[in-house]
């Protein structure tokens, strides 16, 4: 099957990067008559059974597609860090040592609940390892083409982690800092080449990968506004069920494109995504965060700090150097990816607290609750 969102774009370019989804039994042999074929492979996707392509010609997708095995063809779309720029102004900053507040993280340390036995996934664009924030953090890359990406030159996805999980500290203009929870954290950077970009098979590869480590909740702070071909189809979309199925808690950002309604962005419009909105230290809810409506009835499912957040970022990274007033490796910026570390974060605590509580029993208690960590 062509992706019906691809089938309709088939020709609009003479090339495309394309996402093989293949039967398991049959991978080797698909991958074998691709690189017969001369085709660049970007990455193998074998917990999923998928193939990345970098450049095919599109008269040879339907080609691809008859042959035995394959189970569909999708776009490799390009998908997004989800932020706005700086503050410009530090009154309005919103450090992480008091948003965290907003979701009784404090209460939740004073009885022991941490999440430090808790492996937290951050798909993004990578982190600073040796952060004040992050040190001990783990990290991998499934960025390969044209060649491996490790540094988050970015600093989304540093910021994404701090304030999901980053320690205590002390920034140089004088400002306490400190993520939700203390699970351990493991990166995987999916989006990159400065800008914070990456593309489809990138992101599944990357969502693969945190499964394999082990982890127990997925941050993902990204998207793209186009879910190719549906909810049942689009291949985001169905990595994120695929981890929902395992137990994993996938918290999604809700995008940045309010505030019109329906405007729920791929993968948060996934049933199985903890889909996360943004509101600001008032308990607003952010101009700019997506909105649900007749298609997304059921989204957002919660909404968290997301205006103006002051935290951790890579050092010297481009989120860095866009805000120097808030001191070398930190920055406050906004938008539904801040939100979301708060609640990846909440759900490190719950895990540790409930460790058999389900998908379905923590969305119920964000929603119940709005976002926090007393569930009685």
């Amino acid at each position: 099957m062509i992706n019906p969102w691809l089938r309709q774009r088939l020709f609009e370019f003479p090339i495309r990067p394309v996402l093989v989804e293949v039967q398991p039994e049959v991978l080797e042999n698909v991958l074998g008559s691709f690189l017969g074929r001369g085709l660049a492979i970007r990455n193998v996707i074998r917990r999923f059974s998928m193939i990345g392509l970098i450049a095919v010609p599109s008269k040879l997708i339907p080609a691809i597609d008859a042959l035995p095995g394959v189970r569909a063809v999708h776009a490799d779309l390009q998908i997004n860090a989800l932020q706005l720029p700086a503050a410009p102004d530090q009154a309005l900053w919103y450090p992480t040592s008091e948003s965290r507040q907003a979701l009784e993280a404090e209460l939740a340390f004073k009885q022991g609940w941490t999440g430090e036995s808790v492996r937290l996934g951050v798909v993004d664009t990578g982190i600073a390892p040796t952060h004040q924030q992050l040190g001990g953090s783990e990290w991998d890359s499934a960025i390969t083409f044209p060649f491996r990406e490790v540094l988050d030159e970015n600093g989304h996805g540093s910021h994404v982690a701090s304030t999901a999980a980053g320690k205590l500290a002390f920034s140089a203009v004088g400002i306490f800092a400190e993520g939700v929870s203390r699970a351990a954290i493991y990166s995987v950077k999916a989006l990159g080449r400065g800008v914070g970009t990456g593309f489809t098979s990138e992101v599944v590869n990357a969502m693969a990968m945190a499964l394999e480590r082990g982890a127990q909740v997925v941050n993902m702070s990204l998207g793209s506004k186009e879910c190719q071909g549906g909810c049942e189809v689009c291949p985001e979309c169905r990595a994120v069920k695929r981890l929902a199925e395992r137990g994993v808690l996938v918290a999604v950002a809700a995008g940045n494109s309010g505030p019109d309604p329906d405007t729920i962005g791929c993968p948060g419009c996934s049933e199985e995504a903890i889909t996360v909105a943004a509101v600001d230290r008032d308990g607003r809810v952010a101009d700019f965060s997506s909105r649900g409506g007749s298609r997304f009835p059921n989204k957002p499912d919660v909404a968290a700090p997301g205006v103006n957040i002051y935290s951790g970022t890579a050092r010297a990274s481009l989120i860095d150097a866009g805000d120097p007033d808030a001191g070398f490796g930190y920055a406050a910026i906004s938008g539904t990816s801040m939100a979301t570390p708060h609640v990846a974060g909440l759900l490190a605590l719950l895990k540790h607290r409930n460790p058999t509580m389900t998908e379905l029993d923590l969305k119920e208690v964000l929603r119940r609750r709005g976002g926090s960590f007393n569930t009685t």
